[in-house]
């Protein structure tokens, strides 16, 4: 699997996109980004399911590709692909991340201490309209 990079996503904190929303199993899903820029999308047998919009059709995903211009729906939280991929990058940019030579940090039964704040990853948030945004980030939806 040379090449390949795993990330999850869910309602549990050690996720790598940690979502906090009922609606969110706690391991939702897992992409994996491969040589060739392919992004495979799983769901981890989800409660609420996991959705792929594209073109306006809604469909309930296992498996499948996903591209940048795409939105995915976890439970009841969606977010658009590149929104997802940029909360990765956030994610890999962590201290703890960097230290370790992985691009994702490890399990912890302690909490890691909170970075610098000029460091600090940009914490997703929810908009009125609904849509999960990077904090202080445009929305996609209604552009508040």
């Amino acid at each position: 699997m040379g090449g390949q990079q795993k990330f999850t996503i869910g309602r549990d904190r050690n996720c790598d996109v940690p979502i906090a929303d009922d609606s969110v199993s706690r391991l939702h899903a897992e992409i994996v980004l491969s040589e060739g820029s392919r992004i495979l999308l799983t769901d981890c047998r989800s409660s609420n399911g996991t959705f792929l919009i594209r073109n306006g059709k809604k469909e309930t995903v296992q498996q499948a590709y996903v591209a940048p211009g795409d939105t995915l729906q976890f439970g009841g939280v969606t977010m658009p692909v590149a929104d997802l991929l940029d909360a990765i990058r956030n994610r890999q940019k962590r201290p703890e991340a960097a230290a370790a030579g992985k691009p994702t940090p490890a399990p912890r039964a302690e909490p890691a201490p909170t970075p610098p704040a000029e460091a600090a990853v940009k914490p997703l948030v929810r908009c009125v309209c609904g849509a999960v945004i990077l904090k202080g980030g445009k929305c996609w939806i209604c552009g508040a």
